[in-house]
């Protein structure tokens, strides 16, 4: 997965990012920056980078991390500099190829976080202050890459930085969604006076667990049981259609479960 992540990236930087000069923030943003002021090669830049910030993962982010990451900055570069031999253009817009390179990369970027390692680029920053102040990564990631692109003015027009910030909106909202995807899953409250009908389907056709909230009833002072379970999200029709046989009274709150670990869900329950 960490291969998968690295190439994505690589192919957005390859043949979306530099051929259209698409401030994207990290590496390639630096790579195209320098290479307007300094004329420096931008496949060599970002292997530089890539090296540097591994370093730097290293010094702060514990071994497991680097050992993972050293992967990543192995197979970067290498893709980076494989890809620049084939020459692939695609005629299409700057605005256009920025929405479908961000898309790219926040895909390969987000696959190598999950797997709690980094793509070497600067990632490694936001990862570090993640580390020590709980932060969110994304948020931490968009503000790095924000600050990078309005860099580009030392280079390029107020429409590429424009353009550039785009890209990095898109990114970040898929790399969060590939780190956290929308779930699959619903959490249920359920108020009914036959609470006890409702509970049997639940733990005997859905085979789902369920948890009983005492209550007050904020209008009429009444002590009430609230029924608390979550399903997967195709099991969520089933119970409601029963819920409407059983009791058409019922009050129910629906919201989606972003994450579920557990019995059932994260694993197996096994005697």
């Amino acid at each position: 997965m960490i291969v998968l992540g690295n190439f994505l990236l690589a192919v957005s930087v390859s043949y979306f990012v530099l051929p259209y000069n698409v401030l994207s923030g990290g590496c390639a943003g630096i790579a195209l920056i320098t290479r307007e002021l300094f004329g420096w090669n931008t496949t060599i830049t970002i292997d530089v980078l890539v090296i540097l910030f591994f370093i730097l993962g290293y010094l702060f982010l514990g071994r497991e991390f680097t050992l993972k990451t050293a992967l990543s900055s192995a197979v970067y570069p290498v893709f980076i500099t494989l890809l620049s031999w084939f020459d692939i253009r695609i005629e299409a817009d700057q605005l256009l190829m920025s929405i479908f390179g961000a898309v790219v990369a926040g895909a390969g970027v987000g696959i190598v976080i999950r797997e709690n390692a980094s793509t070497g680029g600067t990632d490694v920053p936001p990862m570090i202050v993640h580390k020590y102040t709980g932060m969110p990564i994304p948020v931490l990631m968009a503000i790095t890459d924000g600050i990078l692109v309005i860099a580009g003015l030392l280079a390029y027009n107020i429409q590429d930085v424009m353009i550039g910030l785009i890209y990095i909106y898109i990114s970040n909202a898929i790399i969060n969604e590939v780190i956290m995807p929308r779930s699959s899953s619903v959490a249920l409250f359920i108020i009914s006076d036959r609470k006890d009908e409702i509970m049997s389907y639940i733990h005997d056709s859905l085979e789902r667990g369920t948890t009983i909230v005492p209550a007050r009833g904020g209008y009429t002072d009444n002590a009430k049981e609230v029924i608390m379970t979550v399903l997967s999200k195709n099991q969520y029709n089933l119970l409601a259609q029963q819920i409407e046989r059983i009791d058409p009274k019922a009050f129910i709150i629906v919201s989606d479960a972003k994450d579920v670990k557990g019995e059932g869900f994260s694993y197996d329950y096994r005697v």
